[in-house]
């Protein structure tokens, strides 16, 4: 019964995987680089995807299908390596306050049909601007500390149906211990390193031992690759999805998944010519035509797309094979990877949701360097967001800015027309609502571009620099240390 599905499974979507590639030689030749450099987004989605399908948000089968379905489509629409991302908000707000998989569902289709109507009516860049950049800063520091936190919870929880060392606090303390020096390491090093894919395989492994000591087996059954995941909704699912997990999420579409991912692939791969309207439309077709039956909200952004360029990706034709992949497991590997997953070994999970959380929550440690103003307005609204729930931290935030001074300059703007200038003119740097959001002049001797309104070589953009995305090199394209490796 497993001589035959193994078989599917590892021979046969290698070889599927490369006979799907082929069929596309205007995206580029498949080589090791374009392969490795597939991978470099793997340290952002895989955690996601297993905290939020141990959570009951989303059915894994159907999420990894429509993860590379939606991967295919980027390759075929752009010949870039456009990373598909999750939602991390709506993610994080599933995992840390436990939404149904319809709530989640319906809030990756009221994001995407926003996103969509800002892009098709090319206002995408008027919520970029309006929306203060210490809110959604504070809102990142907050949802990653609650995912953060959420990961240690797992990391103590017993476990009495794991393997016997893991049955103990000793146990799994030593193995959240050593996965944890082990991505730390990684880290430090510098080097290459996926080490989110070596900690799922690590996992896999012990998950599969686990189901050999208790006896259970594991079969080879298929798993339908969509679903209804929106029966049974009503009102109650549809205001939390709303005001919890979509108004969060969509300053953070905006400006990380269609303003700051264009400006980055107009550097890495011009003649790709990802536009905001392109992006913006991309975000809300996909994930309209796929959250209603079972798909993870998901999302282009600037991290995943620097990552991928480090690792080594530079066509299209990486993210062809890297969609093309995960359709194929989905499909052949569908009953074992429902069965490993629910096996996984809660200590090395709560390492990567720890990591995840780490990763988010990176933006608002840069409020220290915004101002006294910013970083008040930031810190209050992270501290509503991880005390209270995620909609009402986001509405704290913005009442914070607009008692701030945030209300009365932007007044005084209107009246002077400055406002209503900086609106209509498309690449310039907005007048500070938040005196404190606008950078601190460059000291004695700095370079044209130190501050705040300049472009130094090699960066990318004010709103992408902000939020913690990494910022390519001046010689090159690789992001900050660590990024894109948990």
């Amino acid at each position: 019964e497993s001589g035959g599905p193994r078989h599917v499974g590892v021979r046969g979507v290698a070889t599927a995987g490369l006979r799907m590639v082929s069929l596309f030689p205007s995206r580029g030749r498949l080589s090791l680089r374009e392969v490795s450099g597939s991978l470099g987004d793997l340290g952002t989605f895989i955690p996601l995807l297993l905290g939020l399908a141990r959570a009951g948000g989303v059915e894994p089968v159907p999420a990894l299908f429509w993860a590379g379905a939606f991967n295919v489509l980027g390759g075929l629409t752009w010949d870039a390596p456009m990373c598909v991302q999750p939602m991390k908000t709506i993610a994080a707000v599933g995992i840390a306050e436990g939404l149904s998989s319809q709530q989640v569902a319906l809030a990756g289709m009221m994001t995407s049909a926003m996103v969509l109507l800002l892009g098709a009516s090319s206002a995408i860049l008027l919520v970029a601007r309006l929306v203060p950049d210490a809110v959604v800063r504070g809102m990142q520091l907050g949802l990653g500390m609650s995912l953060a936190l959420k990961g240690c919870a797992l990391i103590a929880a017993d476990t009495p149906h794991a393997l016997p060392p893991l049955q103990t606090a000793a146990g799994r303390y030593a193995v959240a211990g050593t996965a944890l020096c082990f991505v730390l390491a990684s880290r430090h090093a510098g080097e290459r390193v996926p080490s989110a894919l070596t900690l799922f395989s690590v996992g896999v492994l012990l998950a599969a031992g686990q189901l050999a000591y208790a006896g259970e087996p594991v079969r080879f059954r298929p798993v339908a690759p969509a679903l209804w995941a929106l029966s049974g909704v009503d009102g109650t699912d549809a205001t939390r999805a709303l005001l919890d997990a979509a108004l969060p999420q969509l300053p953070l579409t905006t400006l990380n998944s269609v303003v700051s991912v264009c400006h980055l692939a107009k550097q890495l791969a011009p003649e790709a010519k990802v536009t905001p309207r392109s992006v913006a439309c991309s975000v809300g077709l996909i994930n309209l035509l796929g959250c209603p039956f079972g798909a993870m909200p998901c999302c282009h952004g600037a991290g995943g797309l620097a990552a991928q360029h480090a690792f080594g990706a530079r066509r299209g034709v990486s993210v062809l094979f890297l969609g093309g992949c995960k359709m194929l497991l989905a499909l052949a590997l569908g009953g074992p990877l429902v069965s490993l997953l629910g096996a996984f070994p809660a200590p090395l999970l709560g390492v990567m949701l720890l990591f995840s959380g780490v990763e988010l929550a990176r933006a608002g440690v840069r409020l220290a360097a915004a101002g006294e103003e910013a970083a008040t307005v930031g810190l209050v609204t992270a501290a509503a967001t991880l005390s209270l729930r995620t909609g009402v931290g986001c509405a704290v935030g913005l009442l914070a800015a607009l008692a701030s001074g945030g209300l009365g300059r932007a007044c005084k703007l209107l009246w002077q027309g400055e406002l209503l200038q900086w609106l209509r003119e498309g690449d310039a740097e907005p007048p500070p609502l938040l005196r404190a959001s606008s950078a601190p002049p460059p000291p004695a001797g700095a370079p044209a571009g130190a501050a705040g309104g300049g472009r130094a070589a090699g960066s990318v953009s004010t709103a992408e620099a902000e939020r913690g995305e990494p910022r390519p090199r001046a010689g090159g394209a690789e992001p900050e240390e660590g990024t894109g490796t948990v």
